[in-house]
């Protein structure tokens, strides 16, 4: 393998063990970024996010990766709303108001104590009065210390489109797509290079994610050729840098039109004072 392509494939490698964190792996950087604004908005003074995603194994997945991450912060606990136990939300809302005045609980502070995140798994058994009482919580009791997490894959997207809460300025929404065919080509080479990764692979096959032209069995052998190897990462490596160029090709253009445009209106403004004078 030359030097440049081992070159190419270590930073592969580190990009990746860059995103094994304690709480698990990201997929991608994208992901990575979004949980730490979640774990960021759950510190703030409007603690109420929703989880959305191209699967909902892939949002289960985060869901349950951001409560790890929170429980090994150690800063914030976790209060687990099941509502398949036909625990009520409102009930948990009384427990917690009853520490507080009406003035407090409608005075839109940040608590400084340690905050109670209630998390919302099963979200899509929720009924029409837990959605009154989650936008209570989010919109009508900012004083409390309450946060919200919920995982909004499984809702029935009616449901998302009259809710209020989808478009409310309070509330982060953070998305988690599934890896490109790129990415996930990157993703299977690499993993198959060190047994340090076989966890990556596993976890790739429980959300259903797989690079599709891995399928065929003359690619899928030649994986572990290393001159194939080299092919194959470099293909991928390709792939994204043409996508991120062609977007910047796209906004260079409509940059240069603007401009252009711009310096012909002050070409015009300067022959018509000219003209008048």
């Amino acid at each position: 393998m030359r030097k440049s392509s081992l070159k190419l494939v270590k930073n592969e490698i580190l990009e990746i063990d860059a995103r094994n964190k304690p709480e698990g792996f990201y997929l991608t950087s994208r992901h990575l970024r979004s949980v730490g604004r979640v774990v960021q908005r759950l510190h703030s003074s409007t603690p109420y996010c929703f989880l959305h995603a191209d699967s909902e194994r892939l949002a289960s997945y985060y869901t349950k990766l951001i409560v790890r991450k929170i429980e090994l912060l150690g800063e914030n606990l976790i209060l687990r709303f099941n509502p398949l136990r036909k625990q009520k939300l409102i009930d948990v809302l009384n427990q917690e108001i009853e520490n507080f005045s009406l003035d407090e609980a409608l005075e839109a502070t940040r608590p400084d104590n340690r905050r109670r995140i209630i998390l919302i798994e099963n979200e899509e058994e929720l009924i029409s009065e837990d959605w009154q009482d989650i936008e209570l919580l989010c919109t009508g009791l900012p004083g409390i210390n309450l946060g919200l997490v919920c995982n909004a894959s499984g809702i029935n997207q009616e449901i998302l489109a009259a809710s209020q809460l989808m478009k409310d300025k309070r509330i982060f929404h953070a998305f988690f797509n599934s890896p490109t065919n790129s990415e996930l080509r990157i993703l299977s080479v690499v993993a198959r290079q060190n047994s340090r990764n076989a966890r990556i692979l596993k976890t790739l096959e429980q959300l259903g994610l797989r690079y599709r032209i891995v399928q065929d069995p003359d690619i899928a052998s030649s994986l572990s050729d290393r001159g194939k190897f080299d092919d194959f990462l470099r293909v991928a490596e390709s792939d994204i840098k043409t996508a991120s160029q062609g977007g910047w090709s796209r906004r260079l253009i409509q940059t240069m039109k603007y401009l252009m445009l711009l310096l012909f209106t002050m070409i015009a403004s300067y022959v018509l004072i000219i003209s008048l004078n």
